[in-house]
């Protein structure tokens, strides 16, 4: 034991330093200065950090592709079930607000306002790390398809509802005059010439709710944005990394909007058929 305290104590005496917990176990976990260069800092671990640090910013930045690519395909993944949550929700709620009856019609109109009016990242935080206080639990999964599929049913409800005042009232009334129920006048009158007109929004939304994926990192989920925090905190490579991530969402998005143009035309050419 006293030649283990002398070896310790020659030690510090050598470096002029104390470091915490390193000298009795005969390590260096910190970073110190040389005693014979001064300059230079010496510790076995944050010698190997710094090696494994300045190893990752000489890689290839194709090294990083792979795991980018993982984390594109989750954002893709969350986008997709999210919006296919949200256009089928918004049409739900759209058909209660115009066409329901009280109080649902008021708990429609509600529910698109509290929505809108709250941020998506707090009824993120609400949805992940409120409701266990509650009871509830949720999966980072669940919570993140629950979460930004109900936040973008309100804006496409309100989409929704622009696209079916814009048709005439007169074409509605034709067909109650003719005897057709008004459910089947909705399903085969309005509802396909609303979606015509709602497509350019729902397009866009759904081009925003690609960017609004990020957000569901702050509930363990490493989709595109957190994989790219993760890479460059570690590798201080920010700004290489950071334009192949925007490249990423560009290639993700604008394909998308080229679709919804042709599926636009295709409307268009289709207009005034039932």
């Amino acid at each position: 034991m006293a030649q283990e305290n002398n070896g310790a104590m020659d030690r510090i005496q050598e470096r002029g330093t104390l470091i915490w917990g390193a000298d009795a176990e005969g390590g260096a976990p910190y970073i110190y200065p040389d005693p014979k260069s001064p300059e230079k800092h010496i510790g076995k671990q944050v010698d190997a950090g710094y090696a494994d640090l300045e190893k990752s910013r000489q890689s290839p930045i194709f090294t990083f592709f792979p795991t980018l690519f993982k984390g594109a395909g989750i954002t893709v993944m969350i986008s997709v079930i999210s919006m296919a949550l949200a256009v089928t929700l918004g049409l739900f709620i759209t058909l209660v607000r115009l066409y329901g009856r009280a109080p649902f019609t008021s708990l429609a109109t509600a529910y698109i306002e509290v929505y809108r009016g709250t941020p998506l990242l707090m009824q993120l935080y609400i949805l992940y790390y409120g409701l266990p206080n509650i009871g509830i639990l949720l999966s980072p999964w669940l919570a993140a398809f629950i979460g930004l599929g109900m936040n973008y049913a309100a804006y496409e409800a309100e989409i929704y509802r622009a696209g079916i005042s814009a048709i005439p009232k007169g074409q509605m009334e034709a067909a109650l005059s003719l005897g057709m129920p008004r459910n089947l006048a909705i399903r085969r009158i309005i509802l396909p010439q609303a979606l015509r007109i709602s497509l350019p929004g729902i397009t866009n939304d759904f081009i925003a709710l690609f960017k609004d994926s990020s957000l569901v990192s702050i509930i363990a989920i490493v989709e595109l944005t957190k994989t790219y925090n993760i890479l460059a905190s570690s590798t201080l490579r920010y700004f290489e990394l950071g334009l192949i991530i925007a490249i990423l969402y560009l290639g993700m998005s604008y394909p998308l909007s080229l679709l919804a143009r042709r599926l636009e035309n295709r409307l268009k050419g289709k207009k005034g058929v039932i």
